[in-house]
């Protein structure tokens, strides 16, 4: 009985020894299967890694010349891929809306472990493609020109970081337009690529002075289409681009300003009775101090003005002043008819119905407002913000980021209010700004305050905002 249990382990034994014999090769061959899986999937984990960072580097260079961006994006692929990488190949296609791609494709060859035993698996090639496409921009960059920018440095400091700006953006895909103001407002290059050169050639001939006519049209109609408010120009010029179909379109607009906006501007009835006929009037213009200054929104106290048709001598354009309700010639002395001085022969503005015209129709408040410096403050700023919104909220885009830019005079500091108002503006969600200006929903843009003008490092510390603001569209427009 015991022999024939001993004899029963004993068969046992030679039946395990077979089996693992059998099974041997087939466990061999798993183990090497998962050994090669394990480098084939470190290789194309490598070589993901690496074609994403080469297409990110092509698309942040696009700006440059196509083989430019193609060289930049093979180094990057080398240096992420490690030695022995294989050669890239980096292309720029258009996809179906014609917006701009990247496309960066690679193969690598592993040599196998287990399976190079089998002829067909000796290397086995392994590819990874990435793809990223850039949108359009379509961007209106509004500066300030008032004359306190001679005196805090910021003319300078905007001349050399305007053009650092412009060049990181794609002077054949992108549109861009430049607007500036003063007293008065004007279009420097209309909505069109190959901006760089005609936008650094206009901030190049900038010359700085007058007033802050940096509002916006408000609730109503812009009053004309070329010296209107700034910032509804910034949006007639946004909106002549439309997006294609399924195309990746950012609209932005960067506003840029050195103090708090003062002037204002509206049609009035200066004919007296009976007389239909409306004066373009700009009135506002001071940083401080009561009166109401009026200008001629065509022409504004700059020497470069007199090259674009003005005929009023530099400092001629202010036409008199009111102050408490009471209107004055340039001269100071009482306007004709009591009303405000809307041309150069100080003709007193009379309404339709024959009385002088010493208040101006507020938005904010619909009523009739004197002109006093605080009223025009108040009201530049309503119209501006309103006109924000309108660009935030657009039918045919709602995707437009406003980006504002504060420059500080260290014998103005400007104002926590002013900040305020300008992160207000850009619908900026940081909350170290009053609660309540930033609107939810709409786009989110930012403001950026730059302290140190005049100074050393004024225009380094304008140069880099100008870059951030830069980097955070191109971001934007890269999916």
């Amino acid at each position: 009985m015991h022999m024939r249990n001993a004899n029963l382990v004993k068969n046992d034994r030679g039946q395990t020894v077979i089996i693992f014999a059998l099974i041997m090769p087939v466990l061999i061959l798993f183990t090497g299967l998962a050994l090669d899986a394990g480098l084939l999937y470190v290789t194309k984990a490598k070589l993901s890694t690496s074609v994403d960072a080469a297409c990110l580097t092509g698309m942040k260079n696009l700006a440059l010349t196509q083989p430019v961006a193609a060289t930049l994006a093979t180094d990057m692929f080398n240096a992420n891929f490690g030695p022995n990488p294989p050669i890239p190949t980096v292309t720029f296609p258009l996809d179906a809306a014609g917006d701009q791609q990247v496309k960066v494709t690679a193969t690598a060859s592993v040599n196998t472990l287990f399976m190079r035993y089998l002829s067909q698996w000796k290397t086995v090639p392994v590819s990874a493609i990435a793809v990223s496409t850039r949108g359009k921009l379509v961007m209106s960059i509004v500066l300030d020109r008032s004359g306190s920018m001679s005196s805090d440095g910021g003319g300078a400091a905007l001349q050399a970081a305007v053009p650092a700006f412009v060049s990181n953006f794609d002077d054949i895909i992108d549109h861009v337009a430049l607007i500036s103001f003063s007293s008065n407002a004007r279009i420097d290059f209309s909505m069109a690529n190959h901006f760089k050169t005609p936008i650094d050639n206009a901030v190049a001939a900038m010359n700085f002075a007058g007033g802050t006519f940096g509002t916006g049209a408000g609730t109503q109609p812009i009053f004309d289409n070329l010296i209107g408010a700034p910032l509804s120009l910034a949006k007639l010029q946004d909106d002549s681009i439309l997006p294609a179909p399924g195309q990746n379109l950012i609209k932005v607009v960067v506003y840029f300003t050195d103090g708090l906006m003062n002037a204002s501007q509206d049609n009035f009835h200066c004919g007296g009775k009976n007389n239909n006929t409306l004066t373009l009037v700009n009135y506002g213009g001071q940083d401080s101090g009561t009166p109401v200054m009026f200008f001629d929104p065509s022409c504004s106290p700059s020497t470069s003005d007199l090259n674009s048709g003005c005929t009023n001598k530099p400092g001629n354009s202010v036409y008199g002043y009111c102050d408490s309700g009471n209107c004055y010639d340039r001269s100071g002395n009482p306007t004709k008819n009591g009303g405000f001085a809307y041309d150069a022969a100080a003709d007193g503005c009379v309404a339709l119905n024959g009385n002088p015209v010493t208040k101006f129709l507020s938005q904010q408040t619909g009523n009739q407002t004197a002109f006093a410096r605080a009223n025009v403050t108040g009201e530049t700023q309503y119209r501006a913000n309103q006109t924000a919104i309108a660009l935030r909220t657009d039918t045919i885009l709602p995707t437009v980021y406003i980006y504002t830019i504060g420059l500080n005079d260290i014998n103005h500091p400007m104002a926590s209010s002013t900040k305020d108002f300008l992160a207000q503006l850009a619908n900026d969600p940081d909350p170290k700004y009053p609660l309540g200006t930033y609107i939810q929903g709409q786009p989110a843009g930012e403001f950026f305050y730059i302290p140190d003008c005049p100074g050393a490092s004024c225009t380094p510390e304008l140069t880099t905002v100008f870059q951030t603001i830069a980097a955070k569209i191109l971001l934007r427009l890269t999916q």
